[in-house]
């Protein structure tokens, strides 16, 4: 067992560097936003050093979340994923000794989150096609995400060598966990490509540019959303509610979860599996979700 006097302060800084060989960006600003406050929650309380982690000290960090921070139970399981693999990290490297800590998380939040309905995406649709500022990029960021269900981040980093416009194939490069994979082209989104691309072929490679012709940041798609949310009056649009949106469409219509699985590039059955639920709840209902592109098969 390694003694040392580096703090968890340090030590998550040096996770972080051994993250950053293998994790996407927006995964490590994951990991440094929920081990910070982490850490100044540790500081407060006295926990400086790895020696000083113990399984008191992760459940009353747990009790902290819900109690002090008033977090939902979804956003503290969340914020927990950071602190596990940083607990990992510690053991797996001798830092700190091996001890059990299974904790029972609270449940998670029993509100279904609805997916968009057809009049919504209709109404969004044409809020952006109003809009006199680069309305075309904007009508491409929305239907990439709920007609393909692509994360923003991805959205963000495509690239021109990505777009296989002959064979209607979006190829999502370098993802969440470093995954790839392969979408089907809407018709929708192959037309707003070519009307937006118009041989077009810019210095940097990027699909979607900003208005100075650089790539598009998380601080653009943000104000979009924000703006998109003003004009339309739909106060619940962000995001991942277009990704969402597409899985829980996909399942309504086809109920193959290792087919959506590879489309929304997920690593864990768990996540996909959540669809589930929520597909059987629309079609009881009669929900009027959002129908995407027949050829997602």
């Amino acid at each position: 067992m390694m003694q040392d006097t580096r703090t968890i302060h340090r030590m998550v800084e040096e996770f972080l560097v051994d993250r950053a060989v293998y994790c996407a960006p927006d995964t490590l600003r994951f990991y440094r936003e929920s081990l910070r406050l982490f850490c100044n929650w540790g500081s407060e309380f006295g926990y400086t050093y790895p020696q000083d982690m113990d399984v008191n000290m992760v459940k009353q960090y747990c009790i902290y979340l819900r109690e002090q921070r008033k977090i939902k139970a979804t956003s503290i399981k969340t914020n927990f994923r950071a602190v596990n693999a940083f607990l990992h990290f510690l053991m797996e490297n001798g830092y700190i000794p091996v001890f059990p800590y299974k904790i029972r998380l609270p449940r998670p939040d029993p509100a279904l989150v609805l997916p968009l309905t057809s009049g919504e995406v209709e109404h969004l649709i044409a809020t952006i096609a109003r809009s006199n500022e680069d309305s075309l990029r904007d009508m491409l960021i929305f239907r990439l995400m709920v007609d393909c269900g692509m994360r923003s981040s991805e959205v963000r980093h495509l690239r021109l060598e990505h777009l296989d416009m002959e064979k209607r194939l979006l190829h999502v490069v370098d993802s969440k966990c470093n995954k790839s994979r392969l979408l089907p082209m809407p018709e929708a989104v192959a037309i707003l490509l070519r009307l937006y691309l118009g041989g077009r072929y810019p210095g940097n490679g990027l699909a979607l540019l900003d208005k100075d012709g650089g790539g598009l940041t998380v601080d653009v798609l943000k104000n979009f959303f924000r703006k998109l949310k003003k004009r339309s009056g739909i106060q619940r649009i962000h995001a991942h509610l277009l990704r969402h949106t597409f899985a829980t469409s996909y399942m309504v219509s086809h109920n193959n979860i290792e087919y959506l699985r590879l489309y929304l590039g997920h690593e864990d059955y768990n996540v996909t599996r959540g669809y589930i639920h929520l597909a059987s709840q629309c079609l009881l209902t009669h929900y009027d979700c959002y129908q995407i592109d027949p050829c997602f098969v």
